[in-house]
């Protein structure tokens, strides 16, 4: 195995996937994941996200190429080599009523215990650091059917991490997690990555992604597009991503806005600070480009009582004392 090659924990070559091999959805796949990377899988619905990373695994049958683990053919380990080795969290909830939150982790410990299942010390240990690390810990007794979708899914990302693996595979982990839980989870997975895991999972949150991940994978007419966020952001991918949605990525602001109706020029003035950022992001929402000189200006007004805003325009002035309320008028000009 050469120096490069023992970087690789996943290769992927000339790697096709698909439920036929006449209509298969990726075909001459050719990716890495790297030991210690946090890759992000990205692309549209039904572009194959899931049946990528199931079929990377063993989950499903590829239809060509090979997936080498640890420069391995993955077809080549058993059952059990497998489950020492990757650990795989699915899109699809646990739906076992009677299990408690404690006995689903401790399944993670299966591949080093057996199926008589019996616990060591050290197992239960593992347990209780996995429960801690997801905020979990005096859930260890409560039964499945009594948690939230999302406490659910904090329980078999916990699950995983007893598994102790070197690769762990996510099937959009973050699919039915609220907005702080999931900033919270993908802090998670990279102190995960940080202690020397590879992590790879599927997401719809693009903005997270680029902000957290080594690596991204982006499914793009059918084929997969591999680099570092910003190097892809070069070749212009995100925008293309969504070309026919209506959304557009801003490289300035560093996310995606939806290019509804344009409004035209307006111009704002005002301290550089919080109510600059938030006017500025309304005036964006609207379908306004800010521009110094414009027929219409917004000023922003601070006082004791807080802040207001006065639009001028050639016919007069009008002052609103929220940006809901000035944003309700441009839209109905």
């Amino acid at each position: 195995m050469s120096q490069t090659q023992a970087e690789h924990i996943i290769s992927l070559d000339r790697f096709a996937i698909g439920h036929h091999k006449e209509d298969a959805l990726l075909t001459q796949l050719n990716l890495t994941v790297n030991r210690g990377e946090m890759v992000a899988l990205i692309g549209r619905n039904g572009t194959g996200k899931s049946t990528l990373l199931k079929s990377m695994i063993g989950l499903l049958e590829p239809l060509d190429g090979v997936c080498l683990l640890d420069g391995v053919p993955f077809s080549e380990y058993t059952l059990p080599q497998r489950a020492r080795r990757v650990s795989f969290v699915s899109s699809q909830l646990a739906q076992i009523p009677a299990l408690s939150v404690g006995e689903l982790v401790g399944l993670g410990r299966m591949p080093y215990t057996g199926w008589m299942g019996r616990l060591t010390p050290q197992d239960r240990e593992l347990i209780k650091q996995a429960l801690d690390e997801v905020q979990m810990a005096s859930f260890s007794e409560r039964k499945l059917d009594c948690l939230s979708d999302g406490e659910r899914q904090r329980a078999m990302i916990a699950r995983a991490f007893v598994q102790d693996t070197p690769l762990m595979v996510l099937d959009e982990p973050t699919a039915f997690l609220d907005i702080p839980n999931t900033y919270d989870l993908i802090h998670l997975l990279s102190k995960f990555r940080d202690g020397g895991r590879s992590i790879v999972y599927s997401t719809h949150d693009l903005e997270t992604a680029m902000s957290c991940a080594d690596k991204m994978w982006v499914i793009h007419e059918g084929r997969i597009l591999e680099g570092a966020p910003e190097d892809l952001g070069l070749l212009g991918i995100f925008n293309e991503l969504f070309s026919d949605s209506g959304i557009r990525y801003d490289e300035q602001a560093g996310k995606f806005l939806y290019s509804g109706k344009s409004r035209g020029a307006i111009s704002l003035e005002g301290d550089q600070g919080k109510p600059f950022i938030w006017t500025r992001n309304t005036l964006e929402r609207l379908g306004y480009r800010l521009e110094n000189g414009a027929g219409h200006v917004i000023k922003i007004i601070s006082s004791q009582e807080g802040y207001h805003w006065i639009l001028q325009k050639e016919s007069g002035s009008t002052s609103f004392e929220s940006l809901y309320t000035l944003a309700r008028f441009l839209i109905q000009e």
